[in-house]
This record gives structure tokens, C-alpha cells and sequence, in this order.
């Protein structure tokens, strides 16, 4: 099991060998709108016998995300990658499929899960160690015209917990990446929507909850994050809040293929607003079944979700 000391090995032998320069190559002409982004969120796929079905929608994910015309320029993923303990076999498998995205010329950037495990997703990914804004973290910024999306690294827990260790459940942000946050915020001036794997109510910075941290900040125009496998959104409400509150979007992503509601989200920025429409394909809990063993609940369930439409967040 990987150490902290070898961990902070590998972040330095990545960072160093992916500095070095590279043939440059062209990619083949295609059509990408900067202003469109793929959200998908607790992938969970891995080579284990229990994550078939999360195997198989990544990759039905993956090929609807390459037909579309014109391209997201960004593809943004909310954790939970890995099946269940980070293992890396979980990776190795994940990682040719999100490559198709790449070499396809579309940017994706990955967030930390409770389920993940930074040093296995450090030797597949090693971009993500070279280009992360907080070390020994993955925290990244996705620009698009109008708006940035900052993606923060919330898992808690060492890398050397027990391979069949799930992680610590609940998410924090270290001292480190609060402060960086922080900073951050105040220097900012272009609209930011602030993404994690958990949702703010989990999360403080230098002793501010998140969610009051949101309301009052101007330029913040709302939170992504996953975690819950729901197509959810409510406004976020904070008690210490300013009066007259703006109102701003919590928004909980769903599952591309674990159990609950199952699917992904399609971005569009402008220069006023953000629309995140959901692309809901099924619901289960807490595995899938056949057809006929189905319950008309969950229909019910899926209908519902579909119905709630699209989420807005106003600059």
C-alpha cells in the first residue's frame, strides 16, 4: 500500500516527467462550442463482477458525448470514479474510455470521490497532478467565456487506508485548500460556479460554512456537486445569510451508472446564464432488474425527474 511519503514521491516524478516537452501533433478538424460542458458524476465503473452495468454506462456515456454536434469543449466528472475502494483496476479501466474523449480533442477534468484513492488516479492521470491549482490535491479550474466552474477536491482520508476500505463517507477541504479557496474568491472577479464531489453543507472554508460562503459572495453563481446519485436542485438557504438573499442553485448530479437515478447533465453557458439540462436514461435502487420484474415505482420515480426540467443558475 502506497505511503504519504511515496505518494508525495509519485506527485513529484509526475509533475517533473510530464513538464517535459512533447511532439506536438495535429487532431483532425472538428466542431466544438466553448460554451457546452458534460457533467457526469459517480461513475463507479471498475473491472469488478459487481460494477458490469457502471462499466456499460461510461461507455454508452462516452459514445453519446462523441456524437454530439458540435462537441463540448469540457467534459467534467464528480468523483467517484473508482467502483468502490479506489483500487487500481478500477482506473485502468476507466481510463482508455475517458481517453476517447481526449483524443478526440475534448478537455476532461475529474474530481475526488469518498470512493477514490488520489495515488492510483495520480499514475493514470498525471495531467491532472501537473495542472491541479493545490498540491497534493486535485482542484481545477474550467474556464469557458462567461464563467469558470472550480472543480475542489473534497475527499477525506490517507491513500494508505485498507484496500477494502471504501474512504471516509463525509467530505471536508484540508487547511491548505481552504486557504487556497479563500484567495482565491477574493481575487476572482469573473463569475465562478463552485463544484465538489460533496455537497456544501459538508464543507467549510477557514471557518465559514460553504453555503454561507456562497450566498454572500457575489460572483458566485451557484453549486454542482454529486455524491447523492439525485437529480436534485434547491436553493441554497443560509440563516446568516444578507437580506434580500439572491437566490442561488444547489444542484446534485445523478449516478452515470451505480443506483438511483442514472444518467448525466448537458451545460450550456451564455453570457447571463448557465443551463444544466439533465439527460435522465433510468432509475434503480438498488441494482437494476429486468423488465418485467420491475417496479412501476421507479417509473413513476424516473417520469418525475425528467418532468423537473432543466436547472438555471444566473450570473
Amino acid at each position: 500500500m502506497m505511503q504519504r511519503r511515496d505518494f508525495l514521491k509519485l506527485f513529484g516524478a509526475v509533475a517533473a516527467a510530464t513538464a517535459l516537452p512533447r511532439p506536438l501533433f495535429a487532431k483532425a478538424e472538428a466542431n466544438f462550442d466553448d460554451n457546452l460542458i458534460v457533467f457526469l458524476s459517480d461513475v463507479h465503473a471498475g473491472l469488478g463482477a459487481k460494477s458490469g452495468c457502471a462499466r456499460e454506462k461510461l461507455s454508452e456515456t462516452v459514445a453519446e458525448i462523441l456524437k454530439m454536434d458540435p462537441l463540448p469543449r469540457n467534459v467534467m466528472a464528480f468523483g467517484d470514479i473508482a467502483h468502490l475502494y479506489g483500487l487500481g483496476r478500477d482506473y485502468d479501466f476507466s481510463r482508455p474510455i475517458f481517453k476517447l474523449l481526449e483524443d478526440a480533442g475534448i478537455t476532461v477534468t475529474i474530481g475526488m470521490g469518498n470512493h477514490d484513492r488520489r495515488s492510483e488516479f495520480a499514475i493514470r492521470w498525471p495531467n491532472a497532478v501537473t495542472k491541479s491549482l493545490v498540491p497534493e490535491r486535485f482542484v481545477h479550474l474550467v474556464e469557458t467565456p462567461s464563467v469558470g466552474f472550480l472543480m475542489l477536491d473534497s475527499l477525506q482520508g490517507a491513500d494508505n487506508r485498507p484496500l477494502d476500505d471504501k474512504g471516509p463517507v463525509p467530505g471536508a477541504l484540508p487547511e491548505d485548500e481552504q486557504v487556497f479557496l479563500r484567495d482565491f474568491l477574493e481575487k476572482r472577479k469573473k463569475p465562478i460556479i463552485l463544484c465538489a464531489h460533496h455537497a456544501a453543507s459538508d464543507l467549510k472554508v477557514c471557518g465559514v460554512p460553504l453555503p454561507l460562503l456562497v450566498v454572500k459572495t457575489d460572483h458566485v453563481a451557484g453549486y454542482i456537486h454529486g455524491h447523492n446519485h439525485r437529480w436534485v436542485r434547491d436553493w441554497i438557504r443560509y440563516k446568516d445569510a444578507p437580506s434580500p438573499q439572491r437566490p442561488k442553485w444547489q444542484l446534485c448530479l445523478p449516478s452515470n451508472g451505480l443506483w438511483g437515478d442514472i444518467g448525466y447533465a448537458v451545460c450550456r453557458t451564455s453570457s447571463d446564464r448557465v443551463v444544466i439540462e439533465p439527460k435522465l436514461k433510468d432509475f434503480w435502487i438498488p441494482r437494476p432488474v429486468p423488465k418485467a420484474k420491475r417496479p412501476a415505482a421507479w417509473d413513476d420515480i424516473l417520469a418525475e425527474r425528467r418532468a423537473s426540467g432543466a436547472c438555471t443558475m444566473r450570473l
